[in-house]
């Protein structure tokens, strides 16, 4: 039996394909260029600006990913020590407090991607409106907050302590047992 697809899942899976392909997109044309500048000594002028927009796309739709994933960097020596109910305590608010933020900072992307519209800038080797470029900060920090409130969200509902909103469990073991799904959420 087929396993119905979710709207999570459709947004993993765009995810999954814009990281992978800006990673080997940047390294070919950077590598490319490195290539071109030694040995014909002309550079390719587009090369710097695409290399900044991929690297723009992998940090800020990586924000969302990272989070559903539970792959972010996290201090846990003090938390792993304390009992369950102050764990779950400390998730809540973990949870709560970095959904607002990265809220309130998508919000602020906004109103500056509106500026950069209403300035009309273009990147200048391939004219790209800047505006384009900015708006991926913003959608990158909305993936995010929704993450982080779906986290919030299982928590409320749920007795087990959820590290992200597909995670029960930061273990690695939970890693390796997974199914061969990689963007299934179990609780939404």
């Amino acid at each position: 039996m087929k396993k119905k697809t979710s709207f999570g899942d459709v947004i993993c899976k765009i995810e999954e394909i814009l990281l992978s392909y800006s990673v080997i997109l940047m390294a070919i044309i950077l590598i490319g260029n490195v290539i071109s500048r030694t040995i014909f000594q002309k550079s390719w002028s587009f090369a710097e600006e695409v290399g900044q927009t991929l690297v723009i796309i992998t940090t800020f739709i990586g924000v969302g990913y990272a989070a559903r994933k539970n792959k972010h960097i996290s201090m846990s020596a003090i938390y792993d020590m304390l009992p369950e109910k102050v764990q779950k305590a400390f998730m809540l608010i973990i949870s709560s407090v970095t959904s607002i933020s990265l809220f309130y900072l998508s919000y602020l992307s906004i109103q500056y991607t509106k500026r950069v519209k209403e300035l009309m800038r273009v990147t200048p080797a391939l004219r790209i409106p800047m505006y384009l470029i900015c708006g991926l900060v913003s959608i990158g920090f909305i993936v995010g907050g929704i993450e982080y409130l779906i986290t919030f969200i299982n928590n409320i509902k749920n007795k087990e302590i959820y590290y992200s909103s597909e995670k029960l469990d930061s273990s690695i073991e939970e890693d390796l047992t997974t199914s061969n799904s990689s963007c299934g959420r179990d609780n939404i």
